[in-house]
């Protein structure tokens, strides 16, 4: 595997991190206050909102977990909360990997019709980021083919891949009351994804062997590869037009696959008061309350660019040195084509469009009401695809077990998620509400000179126009 591919497609994570599921506002979980973000983790929640009329104005959500970068403060006192931060790449031998997501929301709006009925509408710009290799040893130390052959020469073979994914979607979700009794109320809810698959890449290196041979003019050792190969598929809008100017984003837009998917959910709320006149049931006055969701069921298909392929078998005599003249220069995407196509003896062009899954899941949630604003909710988040898989490309979400007590009111809230991810890291995140904006992180960073990458954060700005300022029930009561 060629040293540099490797750099950049970390560096690739990495700056989407810097820049910056998803199901990861996880000070929205259960709560009767999330409004129209609550549907992104459950679609029937909008009819057991408490506002009337919510509208996001914007929110952003970013997560990602590595065990490949590293965080390193250069400061002269270990205590001191100053000095400047550098991302070093973890030397050692590991099974690498990387796994980021990102999710834009602009202009999410909910309506509650009545005590029974909602609907919402919403935009959203998301993106997926996988990459994993076999277990290799791997440093930024190292900058040659032969260097990174000679310190992986007891490795049986190389593997790898990288699987990116982003579309643009509109949400069009509907949530009414199914069943109601004196002490129970059973919602359920369904949205429609229309989404746009605006940026697909997958590409994989496939069991790649290679042997130490001798080269009679230094003798000296070098490396010669014997069997893999390789393969990668992208979108043709990352292609270049004749002109030579970049696609405008109405071209990109046009010229994407629009692709259907579906969201859908349940919640079911237990009420310790019986409903009567003088006491309702209301969004905020139940005991427990359980969801139930299997969101992002679907896939996103592309338009296959003409630059991809298939390439396997390698010639003879590819060794490190021919492996470094032949991938030292790239101008243009054609380049990598004809340079890999030059390393190996068969090629096959890949099928006008390929497809990525999206991070089909399913999702239990139960929140606990524990009086005087105070609840504390769980969630269970199990995904259908594992992103591990070096045969199929796949998306997936990083969370898999979150708590989250929370102290919360329609103006302020106070929200300190615990949670476990796949990967099998223990975060400890925290987040506010102010009024209308609500900031959280997924991981607290602790103060240590050294820390990987690992973490993220959240935004939202919510406004709720047309709200009369009225007690839902003497749980809402101002303190």
């Amino acid at each position: 595997m060629n040293l540099r591919i490797i750099y950049c497609l970390i560096g690739f994570l990495c700056f989407c991190y810097l820049q910056t599921g998803a199901q990861n506002y996880h000070a929205t979980n259960g709560s009767a206050y999330a409004g129209a973000v609550g549907i992104f983790n459950n679609p029937a929640s909008g009819v057991n909102s408490v506002y009337k009329w919510d509208l996001n104005l914007f929110s952003f959500q970013t997560t990602i977990t590595t065990n490949n970068i590293i965080l390193s403060k250069n400061i002269s006192n270990p205590n001191s909360l100053t000095g400047s931060t550098k991302i070093n790449f973890k030397e050692g031998s590991n099974s690498y990997y990387g796994h980021q997501n990102l999710d834009l929301n602009l202009f999410n709006f909910s309506y509650k019709i009545d005590e029974k009925h909602a609907f919402g509408i919403g935009f959203r710009g998301r993106m997926y980021n996988h990459l994993k290799t076999s277990s290799i040893f791997a440093s930024d130390t190292l900058t040659s083919g032969y260097s990174f052959f000679r310190m992986n020469r007891t490795t049986p073979f190389l593997e790898g891949f990288m699987t990116h994914l982003g579309w643009i979607e509109m949400n069009l979700n509907y949530a009414q009351v199914l069943q109601e009794t004196d002490r129970t109320r059973l919602t359920g809810g369904i949205t429609l994804n229309i989404a746009k698959a605006i940026s697909g890449f997958q590409g994989k290196v496939n069991k790649i062997i290679f042997e130490e041979f001798l080269v009679p003019a230094n003798n000296d050792t070098g490396y010669i590869i014997t069997q893999g190969g390789a393969q990668y598929a992208y979108t043709s809008n990352y292609d270049l037009p004749n002109t030579g100017k970049q696609k405008t984003l109405s071209e990109i837009i046009n010229n994407s696959q629009t692709n259907i998917g579906l969201n859908l959910g349940l919640e079911y709320s237990i009420y310790d008061i019986t409903n009567t006149e003088s006491n309702p049931h209301t969004p905020t006055n139940y005991s427990w309350k359980f969801g139930f969701s299997l969101m992002d069921l679907g896939k996103n298909t592309f338009n296959t660019s003409i630059y991809s392929g298939n390439f396997y078998n390698p010639i003879f005599r590819l060794t490190d040195g021919v492996l470094d003249v032949k991938t030292s220069s790239f101008s243009s995407i054609s380049d990598v084509k004809d340079s890999l196509k030059s390393m190996f003896t068969a090629y096959d062009s890949l099928p006008g469009k390929f497809s990525i899954s999206r991070p089909t899941k399913m999702i239990l949630n139960a929140d606990k009401n524990l009086g005087n604003h105070f609840a504390v909710n769980g969630q269970l988040n199990i995904n259908f695809y594992s992103s591990g898989s070096y045969k199929k490309i796949l998306t997936r979400e990083t969370n898999l077990l979150t708590i989250t007590p929370r102290w919360e009111t329609i103006l302020w809230g106070i929200y300190l998620p615990v949670q476990y991810t796949t990967q099998g890291r223990l975060w400890m995140g925290a987040a506010v509400k102010l009024g209308p904006l609500t900031i959280g992180v997924h991981n607290v960073a602790l103060k240590k000179a050294v820390n990987t990458l690992n973490g993220g954060g959240y935004l939202m700005l919510s406004v709720h126009p047309f709200n009369k300022r009225k007690v839902m029930s003497r749980f809402d009561c101002p303190e």
